[in-house]
């Protein structure tokens, strides 16, 4: 089974971003969404209305300093490759930790699995979840779209 990335998450976090599980490079990295193609950092600090630090340490503190926090919806998972589709055995995220730790005011699913994992188990029965368009290079089809949903996701926090 691959092993997921450890949580990013303090005090001040308002806004757990979760995907379903990081791909095989962001696992090499250990750097969340380290595929080059996924358009995660774009999305977001263009929602932001931030300018993409690149460095992995700057992204991570600009995330915190606008109250985003990252993880995973599985912490171990058997998917051959990194698509969603190809997940098999997962084990999910303990999430009481974070729940007690962190200042939360919404969820935001990053695409389909984690959102449809979220629904299934009720993992925030407190807390409005919101799903938006996927980042994945595999949805570099619909930017348009992508980038409304993610900018209304975040609006409250540019406000």
């Amino acid at each position: 089974m691959k092993k997921g990335l450890a949580p990013i998450v303090d005090q001040q976090t308002e806004v757990l971003i979760l995907g379903s599980g990081p791909s095989d490079r962001s696992i090499a990295l250990q750097q969340y969404y380290g595929n080059r193609g996924n358009q995660f950092w774009k999305v977001v600090f263009g929602a932001l209305k931030q300018i993409d630090p690149i460095n992995y340490t700057e992204r991570i503190a600009l995330l915190k300093a606008n109250h985003i926090g990252l993880w995973d919806v599985y912490g171990a998972f058997d998917r051959q490759g990194s698509m969603d589709t190809n997940y098999k055995e997962t084990q999910l995220n303990d999430f009481s930790e974070i729940l007690t730790l962190a200042s939360l005011k919404k969820i935001i699913a990053n695409g389909n699995e984690s959102f449809r994992i979220i629904e299934k188990h009720a993992l925030f029965p407190e807390l409005p979840v919101e799903k938006c368009s996927s980042t994945s290079g595999a949805n570099n089809g619909r930017q348009v779209q992508r980038k409304a949903e993610w900018e209304s996701a975040l609006a409250f926090l540019t406000q």
